[in-house]
């Protein structure tokens, strides 16, 4: 039987999600229930269809692996222009690696450079299977308080540290992308600045937590959660602080 692997959305000409000109896929399960979270639709491992206000919505479809290499690989050309690739976005693309680890391999043979975004909240396992195959990875620092951490994102920290180290033991190319919430962000600022220290990711990036997933909570039925607005001279002062102890640091729009 051919592989198959649940997705959302082939999203080509991203310029966030990576170095360069990416395709990102963004596969569908997540472990973790981030209240800001901005692709609700990938929470669940599975394909989802909703009738609101008259028309049919589906979210997520099923494609084979060799389907999907020659999909990725369309936009190779592009890829070589400004050293871009292929991104794994999410939910929580780790979780499918064991499922991806031959698509993995047929884009290393053609020589694409490969990033995920990670909150790194997943087996151990799969990991290992990214460590092999991926260029670059960008790690979501969520909430580093164990109790916090558990309470509101359903999350394991240790889970969360023990492959932060395995990582950095391993790889070089990483970023660190931190969403900056009045509510949980600004209250870490310390441990923030630890982990930094003790890490020395090659990038740092911090964002405003934004409401462009509105629609997708409203056609899905969920709550979306507000939050206190950070000002931009918040934003700046928190990069000004994180660059004093060494961070190539910027704000990105997400």
């Amino acid at each position: 039987m051919k592989e198959k692997i649940l997705i959302s959305n082939i999203q080509r000409f991203s310029l966030q999600d990576g170095p360069g000109i990416r395709t990102t896929l963004f596969l569908k399960g997540c472990n973790l229930r981030c209240p800001w979270c901005a692709n609700p639709e990938n929470l669940e491992n599975n394909i989802k269809k909703i009738v609101k206000d008259n028309r049919e919505y589906i979210f997520g479809y099923y494609m084979e692996v060799e389907k999907l290499k020659e999909e990725l690989i369309k936009d190779k050309s592009y890829y070589e222009l400004n050293n871009g690739g292929v991104t794994f976005s999410g939910g929580e693309p780790l979780l499918q690696f064991k499922k991806l680890e031959k698509l993995l391999i047929e884009l290393k043979s053609e020589n694409i450079n490969m990033c995920i975004e990670t909150s790194l909240f997943a087996p151990k396992e799969m990991l290992e299977i990214a460590i092999k195959y991926i260029d670059e990875f960008i790690v979501d620092v969520k909430i580093l308080d164990k109790n916090i951490c558990k309470k509101v994102l359903g999350g394991n920290i240790n889970n969360f540290y023990q492959n932060l180290d395995e990582l950095f033991s391993k790889k070089k190319n990483i970023t660190i992308r931190i969403p900056v919430t009045k509510e949980f962000t600004f209250n870490e600022k310390e441990d923030i600045i630890n982990l930094l220290k003790k890490y020395s990711p090659k990038k740092v990036e911090i964002f405003k937590i934004h409401n462009l997933a509105e629609k997708k909570y409203y056609i899905l039925g969920m709550k979306i959660n507000k939050f206190h607005n950070i000002t931009n001279d918040e934003l700046e002062s928190f990069r000004r602080e994180l660059k004093d102890i060494g961070c190539n640091v910027e704000i990105c729009k997400l």
